[in-house]
């Protein structure tokens, strides 16, 4: 299961680098809509929050192995917080880029 976890996390990041290059090339190319940028920057932000929370849930599982004993409460990093904040407004990016051109 680690294993899988591993590759997901890769393929997160490889597809928020291919959604990356994917708004480069069409705001270079001048060839875009604005909805369509919201969303895919919304996709970004999840794919990164994605990845940043598999690898600490990597992390936390070695040290959940490590310490049974000690049974502290286990501190979440201020990246995590910030990865989660982003992921949510990423979340609300998708909508919105659904919900505007309905409106129009």
């Amino acid at each position: 299961m680690r294993i899988a976890a591993v590759i997901f996390q890769y393929a997160c990041l490889a597809f928020a680098l291919f959604l990356c290059s994917r708004i480069a090339t069409s705001l270079y190319q001048q060839d875009y809509q604005l909805m369509e940028i919201v969303s895919d920057v919304g996709s970004i932000l999840i794919c990164i929050d994605l990845a940043i929370f598999l690898h600490f849930n990597k992390s936390m599982a070695s040290i959940k192995l490590r310490g049974t004993a000690q049974q502290s409460p286990v501190q979440i990093s201020r990246l995590e917080k910030v990865s989660r904040k982003l992921g949510h407004l990423g979340i609300m990016l998708i909508i919105c880029s659904w919900i505007v051109p309905k409106l129009v």
